[in-house]
């Protein structure tokens, strides 16, 4: 026997009482038990919408699923079957879905009507929920959609839900073609006709709020993000927040943070390029330097640098340093618990294979990384510089 949905002409009905007509075991889940019921008020998963969670007595019911028309409580325990329990709708859960579904009839039907565009796929996901259209929209459309949306909001229009006889689906403006002999029909008066199995509000006015937050092209079309009522108004007091708080930062106001990151970012971009300048002329001091004082072996001069740089700026000073003939250069930047490393040769030294001498400080320190001839990066378990400087000296005959 099919289960009575108290749900499909009144989403208001938050407590209900029910007979108890089974209970069994999850076998995916032995710590959940499938309860089934004469009636429910209970949404199962279904159309893009989640399922309602709430309370069957003392159990506690985090998922509702639907076969065969028979709708299973997924509970935290068991029910004895022929109890009656009283069951109750977590409203804060089932609320927020009423609006963003209800939102989603009246966006569609303004697509549709504004642009020719069918919704092909609607899903309500955990941070947004998202309806694919059959044709692309531009940015101007979508603001064009939202601000149509919310007016309809603002009208507070009706919202009916029926089941028309086949004479009276024939003369409906459908915005969607019945794959359902026993259609359960959503209307939003003067936005939108369409078959529909879930909850909505019963006026437009209770949506409060549509806020589209994002949009890309998807397959041929567009998939438009979008949050209704509370969850639009939590995104927007997230946001102002970020807001708010990056103007203080700036010292400015939030309708100027865009020229306040512009400028920041190009100081950076110009920084960027003034300390490139003066760490190269600190790489070729420092190399000099260096190389004055280096141990020779192999038929090459061997600079060892352990600590002062970051990894990206060692690999700078290496290349810079070998570019004199006859150097081998091995630099060490301690990173956390790590090593980041650069090792490079001049072009001219043939005696010794800095790759080799790569792979094998690699295998005996525990290294990862490597490289060719020219440069080898990688990183190194956290070593002490006299240990790596001991290991290199024994590998270089020194």
């Amino acid at each position: 026997m099919e289960t009575k949905k108290l749900f499909d002409l009144d989403s208001y009905c938050r407590n209900f009482s029910a007979t108890v007509l089974s209970c069994e075991q999850n076998p995916k889940n032995p710590d959940e038990y499938l309860v089934v019921l004469n009636q429910t008020a209970f949404f199962p998963e279904g159309g893009g919408q989640p399922a309602d969670q709430g309370r069957l007595g003392d159990a506690k019911v985090g998922h509702v699923s639907e076969k065969g028309g028979i709708i299973a409580h997924h509970c935290d325990r068991a029910l004895e079957v022929g109890s009656v329990v009283d069951g109750s709708i977590d409203w804060d859960i089932r609320f927020p879905h009423m609006q963003t579904h209800c939102g989603e009839h009246i966006l569609s039907g303004i697509i549709l009507r504004e642009y020719g565009f069918h919704n092909v796929g609607f899903h309500m996901g955990k941070d947004a929920t998202t309806i694919d259209l059959d044709g692309e929209l531009t940015g101007e459309m979508v603001a064009h959609a939202e601000t149509l949306v919310n007016r309809a909001i603002e009208e507070n229009v009706e919202v009916h839900v029926s089941y028309p006889s086949k004479e009276e689906l024939a003369a409906l403006p459908l915005r969607k073609k019945p794959e359902v002999e026993k259609l359960r029909l959503v209307e939003v008066s003067g936005y939108d006709f369409c078959g529909c199995c879930g909850t909505h509000v019963a006026r437009s006015g209770e949506i409060e709020l549509v806020k589209i937050i994002d949009f890309q092209r998807y397959k041929g079309g567009t998939r438009l993000f979008f949050l209704c009522g509370r969850r639009a108004l939590l995104d927007y007091q997230q946001k102002h927040a970020a807001v708010k708080a990056l103007a203080e930062e700036f010292s400015c106001k939030p309708d100027g943070l865009t020229d306040a990151v512009h400028k920041l970012q190009q100081d950076l971009a110009e920084a960027k390029v003034q300390l490139a300048e003066k760490n190269k002329m600190l790489f070729q001091f420092l190399g000099q330097k260096l190389l004055e004082q280096a141990p020779e072996t192999q038929g090459c001069r061997w600079v060892f640098l352990y600590g002062g740089f970051s990894a990206e700026e060692a690999k700078t000073f290496a290349l810079s340093t070998v570019k004199q003939d006859n150097v081998l250069c091995t630099c060490f930047m301690p990173a956390g618990q790590q090593l980041r490393y650069a090792i490079s040769k001049s072009k001219n030294v043939s005696a010794l294979s800095g790759k080799s001498l790569c792979q094998t400080m690699n295998q005996a320190l525990g290294g990862k990384g490597g490289g060719n001839e020219e440069l080898c990066c990688g990183s190194l378990p956290l070593i002490a510089e006299e240990e790596l400087k001991a290991f290199f000296t024994r590998q270089l005959g020194l």
